[in-house]
């Protein structure tokens, strides 16, 4: 009988043993989630909500004198999958082609440049384009140019693939537009561009 009665005290000593390591397992890790919404609340970066692409600006379709072609893909007068290259004004794979908008959050807006990463934008002549380093319309502005303009990455401008796109006579209707001295490369690296936010804003 005695033997019974130490047992059972055992496994009720074990069980309240147990349920109080159970119970300060549970403190402890709704401490550590409260100091990690602390920290979230802040982070201006991590704290900033990425915005609906509904509350966007409703863009505009694009139209001569008012859109821009961004691209994941070198930016050229003929489209050459094989090598990379997107033509302009043509959306293909790993590009978008729109019109006049205020784009909050380019991870929603141009997917497929993103996806790929920026390497290659066409501006239209009467077009502004603003790209800010971080989602609606904040941190550093990158770039505040107005087309016509072809811009294309500057990691590819010693690459014997691509180098020749910013030199190359296009077809006649583009050419007009974009002359050899209406195409550069950038100042840096495009692919960091990606995940900013911009604004297209035309005269018209």
């Amino acid at each position: 009988m005695w033997g019974v009665a130490i047992s059972l005290l055992i496994w009720l000593i074990l069980s309240v043993w147990n349920t109080a390591n159970i119970c300060n397992e549970q403190v402890e890790i709704n401490r550590l989630l409260r100091k990690i919404d602390r920290e979230l609340e802040n982070c201006c970066e991590c704290n900033e909500k990425v915005p609906d692409k509904n509350l966007d600006t409703i863009a505009k379709a694009p139209e001569a004198n008012c859109r821009v072609h961004f691209s994941g893909l070198i930016m050229g007068g003929k489209f050459d999958l094989s090598i990379g290259i997107s033509k302009i004004y043509e959306e293909d794979l790993a590009s978008e082609y729109v019109g006049a908008g205020y784009y909050s959050n380019n991870n929603l807006a141009f997917p497929k440049a993103v996806r790929q990463t920026f390497d290659g934008i066409a501006i239209d002549k009467g077009t502004r384009l603003i790209i800010y380093s971080r989602p609606n319309f904040k941190g550093a502005v990158l770039l505040d140019v107005e087309g016509p303009l072809v811009i294309n990455n500057i990691l590819f401008k010693d690459n014997p693939i691509y180098s020749h796109c910013n030199s190359d006579t296009y077809p006649p209707e583009l050419q007009a537009t974009y002359p050899q001295s209406k195409r550069i490369w950038s100042s840096s690296d495009m692919q960091k561009w990606s995940n900013g936010s911009c604004k297209i804003i035309c005269d018209k």
